[in-house]
């Protein structure tokens, strides 16, 4: 059995593993573009020791990948302390699909997964991401190339189907197995909800029960209630996604039974703000930071007072300064005086597979 369980409180939580990787919890930071990067994915570890069993990366061009891009490549980067790690690569092209798997591979990550799940109208207008499970004998050509070129174990995730009238994901799923997939994620939405609706996850157990290899489901996991319903039959695992920019510690309150930690705790709001400051410039120039740092706090910080006024910065430095007077005390609404600055890469996809 490719999992094992184990009881917290009255829930199940469960590990698996692929081939020699042990996924312990079965609880997994799903993608997210231009959220997951590096500084963001070393946060959820900290916030959540022992309780998150697999990061994934943002998912990664394999045109950026193949043509040498220097700031595609750098959205690879981990650190050890990540590990297990997986970087997600999407694309249409056969070649450069497995191209970019090797790249994967030589990087040092323990997994590499294709991304047949992102809704974006950017992504499929190139015949990646959704696009792919509606050319299955395509997506099947690319699956054998890159399981043939590489000897880390490969993963996919997908989504229900494109629409209601072609919800093919069972169908992929037993096509991916029968070529060495080694596990696979299901969010149960179509392509065409997007993210409206409530996703199905009679599917996702049905084709948990239908397959023999891990089967994880994604979507609408926000906390210990919701995992408990949908962690059911042979569900190996689940993927947690826009849950974990809205509360950082959502793992571990899965994991342990525990009532939310920031509701209302706007000291723990600073303190988590102030450390993600700390790992962005770590990675990333200080030009670049300010739009990723709003990406959290737009997220986690609903109920703040001061939470409209910091989303009206842009340059890092302010967002500090306007935190460090909340925690002194001297915050009055609008006291801040800021530089003008550029509003440049203040945009974020939130596009979770």
């Amino acid at each position: 059995m490719f999992y094992q369980e184990k009881f917290v409180g009255v829930c199940v939580i469960k590990s698996y593993q692929i081939r020699h990787i042990q996924v312990n919890p079965g609880l997994v930071l799903s993608p997210m573009s231009g959220v997951t990067t590096r500084p963001f994915r070393r946060l959820i570890k900290e916030l959540n020791p022992g309780a998150v069993g697999l990061v994934v990366s943002e998912f990664v061009s394999v045109e950026g990948m193949t043509r040498g891009s220097q700031r595609t490549m750098e959205m690879m980067k981990f650190s050890e302390e990540e590990r297990p790690y997986c970087v997600q690569i999407f694309g249409y092209d056969v070649d450069r699909m497995r191209d970019a798997a090797l790249m994967v591979q030589d990087i040092g990550a323990d997994l590499v997964d294709i991304n047949c799940g992102c809704p974006a109208p950017k992504v499929v207008k190139r015949g990646g991401g959704c696009e792919l499970m509606r050319q299955p004998d395509h997506l099947q050509q690319i699956i054998r190339e890159v399981k043939s070129a590489i000897s880390i174990p490969l993963t996919i995730k997908i989504r229900a189907g494109w629409d209601e009238g072609s919800r093919n994901a069972l169908e992929i799923a037993k096509m991916a197995e029968g070529e060495g997939v080694e596990a696979l994620a299901i969010h149960g939405r179509t392509r065409s909800q997007l993210y409206r609706g409530e996703a199905d996850w009679d599917l996702v157990q049905e084709i948990a029960d239908r397959v023999s290899i891990p089967v994880l489901g994604s979507g609408d996991v926000v906390c210990r209630q919701s995992a408990e319903a949908r962690l059911k039959g042979k569900v190996a695992g689940l993927f947690i996604g826009r849950a974990s920019m809205m509360n950082p510690f959502v793992f571990t309150e899965i994991l342990n039974d525990q009532p939310s930690r920031l509701k209302g705790n706007h000291s723990l709001m600073l303190d988590v703000l102030f450390r993600y400051i700390e790992l962005l410039r770590e990675d990333f120039q200080e030009s670049s930071c300010g739009g990723k740092f709003k990406q959290l706090a737009s997220q986690m910080c609903r109920g703040a007072p001061w939470r409209k006024q910091l989303l009206q910065l842009n340059a890092l430095k302010d967002h500090e300064a306007l935190l460090n007077a909340v925690r002194e005390g001297r915050w009055r609404p609008a006291a801040i005086q800021v530089e003008e600055t550029d509003t440049t890469d203040v945009s974020c996809d939130m596009f979770s597979t």
